[in-house]
């Protein structure tokens, strides 16, 4: 069976060869899964079936919207952190990066 990440042989558009710059809370994503990989908290074939295992309708998504997500379920599955702590963590950084307290 053919999942949506298997895209070999599909027509998928065009490929464009400039990207926007990342930004801060993407390179937070991937210095979290280096972080979690360097404490052997995680792997890197556990980061995939969880990308993997995304439903079609958030595969579609951005690159780094995808890992977050995926990265998020990781956590919650090895019991490190739910999605309702991950999800209050991030209002309490937007609260702040906006001038709340």
């Amino acid at each position: 069976m053919q999942r949506q990440h298997d895209m070999g042989g599909m027509p998928a558009g065009p490929v464009e060869p400039d990207s926007p710059p990342t930004a801060p809370w993407a390179k937070l994503i991937t210095a979290t899964v280096g972080a979690l990989r360097e404490k052997k908290l995680m792997t890197v074939d556990e980061m995939r079936r969880a990308l993997e295992d995304l439903p079609p309708e958030q595969y579609d998504r951005d690159y780094f919207e995808r890992w977050a997500e995926a990265l998020t379920d990781l956590l919650e599955e090895k019991g490190l952190a739910s999605h309702d702590e991950i999800e209050a963590r991030m209002d309490e950084i937007r609260r702040r990066l906006e001038g709340g307290t």
